[in-house]
């Protein structure tokens, strides 16, 4: 509940934590509580929101006052490749918005994964989105992604995801990102 939430908090900072991070999977279902536990607080902290960013514009809103850091992923660079791989409708379209709406409130760290065989597909447009559209944003270009679960198990619908990236794929990511100015951080 929301005042456990706030206990925590309080607890975090009188031990020396420098923020609060929101973090799930996706901390948006929880929103309300998070909400209800930041105005129960009379301490300054900056806030973090560690998010897939696939959320409502509402929520959004709600979020453009009290959060100081934007965490954000931006995975795929196409809604074919979303609804495949992750079952989400209009994925570009939202988490474009969602990020243009962040970068108004905030500073953005924007989490790009490398998938396999997605470098045309996924990786080039999302990083030539940023550049165009949150251009002070740090991203961190992750080559960390592993085969799990149905690829692992040889389902046919996903062959072109498993395998991790090839230094091949995040040689050609990170030169993209250099060629477009971004300021990124490999992370392996």
């Amino acid at each position: 509940d929301s005042r456990q939430l706030a206990l925590v908090m309080k607890s975090l900072r009188a031990e020396g934590v420098l923020n609060i991070n929101f973090v799930g999977g996706e901390p948006t279902p929880n929103l309300h509580t998070i909400v209800d536990a930041m105005n129960q607080l009379d301490l300054n902290v900056p806030m973090l929101w560690n998010s897939n960013m696939y959320c409502s514009e509402e929520a959004m809103r709600i979020l453009a006052d009290l959060i100081d850091i934007w965490l954000p992923d931006f995975k795929y660079g196409n809604d074919k490749c979303a609804i495949r791989l992750s079952k989400a409708p209009r994925y570009f379209e939202v988490v474009a918005r969602n990020h243009e709406f962040a970068q108004l409130s905030g500073d953005m760290i924007i989490r790009h994964l490398v998938m396999p065989n997605h470098i045309e597909c996924c990786t080039k447009p999302v990083l030539h989105w940023i550049s165009e559209h949150c251009p002070r944003a740090v991203v961190n270009i992750m080559g960390q992604y592993h085969p799990d679960y149905q690829v692992l198990a040889g389902h046919s619908a996903y062959s072109d995801i498993a395998r991790i990236p090839s230094a091949e794929e995040m040689r050609v990511a990170y030169e993209y990102a250099d060629a477009l100015g971004l300021v990124y951080l490999p992370v392996s």
